[in-house]
């Protein structure tokens, strides 16, 4: 995912290298913004909280020529290597770690993000790192279980992975996932920080050095293997992905062409299969082998009989069908006849107000053989992001998906694939949402989804028709984000699937909503394009739609965000008294008796990657959470619950955009039996915002044509991937008639008293060459000796 779609040329923090008198920023917090300009800034780092980290991943990426530069962030490395040799176990000193730990990842994220244009840190430099971190992990006090001292621990072996330099840590993390036994397993953070192998192997799979050094040490793989067989107790336990992942991972090293490797995995996978076959809990492991070798051997897989025990795979699994009046069939694991009934009602009644909405006469398009749909419904998340996948091919890091494969061939099976939140109740996740999918394509829309999407401007319709079918007027979420990022409807009638969630979806529902309410007529002309297949003619129309009516939407949205009386009337809206609102990044001590809850919500924005709540502490609580709808231990959507604990942790998945979905998450904290001090945390990292400020300096790329105006002093800087020379023009724009000075630093930002090259007096045109002996970047300092100048400056090598 590309966090800096929008410009080429941004405008960045300046840092400790570039001492500008001009330069305002905040000095008493550990925000990145906050330590540019303070000399104690690698203290304000090892002292940082939680809520500074989201800054240092989302700074803006000419961090590369400040503190994110390696001669700056060797400064943190060399603290984080005194911090883990003086490492005595106390959380202080933990959360020190962690800190030093988090701050360069953040460093490596961005420039991994930016590799293109910043290039990355040096192989000398990430070895330095890897042997650091590896000093930690090999240590006894890895193994520490206070949440500090785990949470150190996770963030140390994830750095592996940003620097890709596995083979120097293969050891230590071994011995450490190794170390898994029934106390630390409880502990949801050494969980995930063992995980951090895996996490690393997948990062790892396309490095040569990578399948060098396993070659070396054969052992490695066989360590693995044995951590499968010897700790089969983990299954049905929190820590069973562990067996999940590594057998995922080794498979996934067919990717290698060392054929040693690849019969050493090979081998494993066949004897995984042989040992845990299909039924009961370590089919999971079975399910995790076979389709490693479906996808990365599939002759192996036809010789050992994968596909067909695919098939007999889902069979055991979906043990109930059930025929709706229509064209559903529900095929479930564990619905009972009632719920079943249910289920088929609700599709009715989405039907029948499908086909009042579109006025189909439910006539279907030509040549559209879906004439029957199977709705599959996994019992929980867990089987379905487990098994999912494997058995139909659909992507398991979302609410339910759509496959509608294609319907113009008579043996197609249209199918949408949906779990329960709630064993007790129907609680079938977007399950009306889905259905409207595929009675969409079926009555509005002629072809696949390829066809339909071939000429563009109809995501608004399939995702925004999909939500207003369902919720009609009663949309809350939708109202809600009016206001943030408003769109004009040629925008909206724009959307793609590369735009953000609430665009796609909110926005999307507000655009069909203003048509059906205002225009009626023209969505019957578009379904009538749409049904004959004439797509063209159908973006060609939806551009009209938007120049006509944005003035008109415009007013509307504002209208219907003024609207007090549309308020859903099923909506529990709780009083402050009865809820409280929780910031982003921030903690929350709480104590309660058994059965108490305490009731509270938290407002995720737009651009949000990762957003996690967690809790630790004493006693027995637990976290329960609801999107859009108020949260109760007896009623929710999500839930992370262990016995006789209070240590856990509710992830939210980004969609297919790489967003969390913006809104309102409801929690409730229950006490399962009493607790006296549990710490609720969330966590987010929000997509960095650009800063537009002139006292930042500018990054282009090569070749690249800028206009800067110079007004005071002004800094650019280039990447140079290779030695040779530099070539710089710089001619002004307009007519005034000012000097400015150029002064050129090989290593550091130039000034007027310490630079390597200067170009004094530019009053005209101006070129400038020089040599670059070395890869790296290039500070150049324009300085106005009087008024203001506007400048084309062009910079290549």
């Amino acid at each position: 995912m590309n966090l800096y779609r929008s410009k080429l040329v941004k405008k960045i923090y300046l840092a400790g290298l570039l001492m500008a008198s001009n330069q305002v920023m905040a000095s008493d917090d550990c925000q990145f913004g906050g330590l540019v300009n303070q000399s104690d800034w690698v203290e304000r780092v090892s002292l940082a909280s939680d809520d500074c980290y989201k800054s240092w991943f989302n700074a803006p990426k000419g961090t590369a020529l400040s503190l994110y530069s390696e001669s700056s962030l060797k400064n943190i490395v060399l603290e984080l290597d005194k911090s883990i040799v003086s490492y005595r176990g106390e959380e202080s000193e933990a959360k020190r770690i962690h800190n030093l730990s988090e701050f360069i990842r953040a460093a490596y994220y961005v420039r991994y993000n930016n590799r293109s244009e910043l290039g990355s840190f040096s192989k000398d430099f990430s070895v330095m790192v890897a042997h650091i971190a590896d000093r930690f992990i090999g240590s006894d006090n890895a193994r520490l279980l206070g949440a500090e001292q785990a949470d150190a621990m996770y963030s140390v072996t994830l750095l592996v992975d940003n620097i890709r330099q596995l083979p120097i840590t293969m050891d230590s993390m071994l011995t450490l996932l190794e170390s898994i036994n029934p106390e630390n397993s409880q502990s949801y953070e050494f969980i995930w920080g063992v995980n951090n192998l895996f996490v690393a192997m997948f990062g790892h799979i396309y490095l040569d050095e990578f399948y060098e050094d396993l070659l070396l040490h054969p052992e490695y793989l066989e360590r693995l293997e044995n951590f499968v067989h010897d700790n089969l107790w983990l299954m049905g336990t929190e820590a069973e992905m562990l067996l999940h992942h590594a057998v995922r991972e080794i498979g996934r090293l067919l990717v290698s062409d060392k054929e040693a490797i690849n019969q050493s995995v090979v081998r494993f996978l066949k004897k995984v299969m042989r040992d845990h076959g299909l039924d009961g809990e370590q089919r999971k492991l079975w399910v995790a082998a076979a389709e490693m070798l479906l996808h990365y051997e599939p002759e192996i897989a036809e010789s050992l009989d994968i596909p067909n025990q695919k098939i007999v795979l889902e069979q055991n699994l979906f043990v109930h069908r059930y025929q709706c009046e229509g064209p559903a069939v529900i095929r479930s694991q564990n619905l009972t006849k009632e719920q079943e009934v249910e289920a088929c009602e609700k599709l009715r009644e989405a039907e029948n107000e499908f086909h009042s909405l579109v006025k189909s006469g439910q006539v279907p398009v030509e040549d559209d053989y879906n004439s029957e749909l199977e709705v599959v419904v996994w019992k929980d998340k867990s089987s379905y992001s487990t098994f999912s996948h494997f058995l139909f091919g659909n992507s398991t890091n979302n609410g339910g998906q759509y496959l509608e494969g294609d319907p113009t061939k008579a043996d197609n099976t249209a199918r949408f694939l949906a779990y329960r939140t709630d064993s007790d109740t129907l609680s079938i996740l977007n399950l009306e949402h889905e259905y409207v999918h595929y009675l969409d394509g079926r009555f509005n829309l002629y072809g696949d989804f390829r066809q339909t999407m071939a000429k563009g401007n109809i995501v608004w319709w399939l995702e925004g028709f999909a939500e207003y079918a369902h919720y009609k007027d009663k949309n809350q979420g939708a109202i809600r984000v009016i206001g943030k990022d408003n769109y004009s409807l040629s925008e909206v009638l724009a959307t793609s699937y590369d735009d953000d969630a609430n665009r796609v979806y909110r926005w999307g529902y507000l655009a069909v909503r203003f048509l059906f309410e205002k225009h009626p007529t023209e969505i019957e002309q578009l379904l009538g394009y749409a049904r004959k297949g004439e797509y063209s003619t159908w973006s060609k129309e939806v551009q009209r739609l938007g120049s006509d009516y944005d003035q008109e939407f415009t007013l509307w949205i504002k209208s219907l965000a003024n609207d007090k009386g549309q308020e859903p009337e099923s909506e529990e809206r709780p009083n402050s008294d009865k809820i409280t609102e929780m910031s982003l990044n921030s903690s929350a001590t709480y104590s309660a008796k058994k059965y108490q809850e305490h009731l509270f919500y938290i407002d995720v924005p737009d651009r949000v990657t990762e957003f996690k709540v967690s809790i630790k502490g004493d006693g027995d609580a637990d976290l329960y959470a609801s999107y859009d709808r108020v949260a109760h231990y007896f009623d929710y959507e999500t839930a992370d619950y262990k016995v006789g604990a209070s240590n856990e942790a509710i992830i939210f998945e980004p969609q297919d955009d790489g967003f969390v979905v913006p809104g309102r998450y409801y929690f409730s904290l229950t006490g399962r039996d009493s607790f006296h001090k549990v710490i609720v945390s969330s966590v987010a990292e929000i997509e960095a915002v650009e800063d537009s400020s002139q006292n930042y300096p500018t990054v282009l790329e090569n070749g690249q044509t800028e206009i800067i105006t110079v007004d005071g002093v002004y800094y650019v800087g280039l990447y140079v991937d290779e030695p040779g020379t530099v070539n710089v023009s710089v001619k002004p724009v307009d007519d005034k008639h000012g000097n400015i000075d150029l002064y050129i630093g090989l290593d550091a930002w130039a000034s007027k008293e310490n630079f390597d090259i200067p170009a004094y007096d530019i009053l005209d045109y101006k070129y400038v060459n020089f040599e670059a002996s070395k890869p790296g970047y290039v500070y150049f300092t324009f300085d106005s000796v009087a008024d203001s100048r506007k400048f084309e400056l062009t910079i290549s090598h």
